[in-house]
């Protein structure tokens, strides 16, 4: 899964703008970044723990648009 998904959401945005400030002031650099990387893990694994739907799509195709490339 891709970190954008989440990062995105009101508490991802509001994690990073926190860390963000901290970064720019110079301050805890290296635990703003380790406290991303557990954010991204601690998502992925509840995600991965309590997530069980899925999405299927199915469609008919009606026209479908060959363009034939020559190579000499």
């Amino acid at each position: 899964i891709s970190y954008q998904l989440y990062r995105s959401t009101t508490l991802g945005n509001s994690l990073q703008e926190s860390l963000d400030e901290l970064i720019k002031s110079q301050q805890f650099t290296q635990l703003a970044l380790q406290v991303l990387l557990q954010f991204d893990k601690a998502i992925k694994s509840s995600l991965a723990q309590r997530i069980r739907n899925r999405v299927d799509f199915r469609g008919s195709l009606n026209t479908y648009r060959f363009c034939h490339i020559w190579v000499w």
